[in-house]
């Protein structure tokens, strides 16, 4: 699992019936420990077959909610 700096992502994968995985995940900035995305699925109609494709569909979920979470915080510092 890749690791953001300023983020801490707690994730747990979930084995589901017919030998299927699901993944649930948090967002959290470090420095206040605030949940940024409070704990979900982010694929709740897709099991995946394995955890390694439960995992980098995750990945790439991360690398796109934690970049657009980074400008959000960008653009309120401008504001300030």
């Amino acid at each position: 699992m890749p690791e953001f700096e300023g983020f801490k992502i707690v994730y747990e994968v979930i084995a589901m019936p017919k030998e299927k995985w699901a993944i649930m995940v948090e967002i959290m900035r470090r420095r206040d420990s605030a949940v940024l995305v409070a704990r979900h699925n982010p694929f709740p109609r897709q099991p995946f077959d394995t955890k390694l494709e439960a995992l980098e569909h995750v990945n790439r979920y991360l690398s796109d909610t934690v970049r657009m979470l980074e400008a959000e915080d960008v653009e309120r510092r401008r504001r300030a």
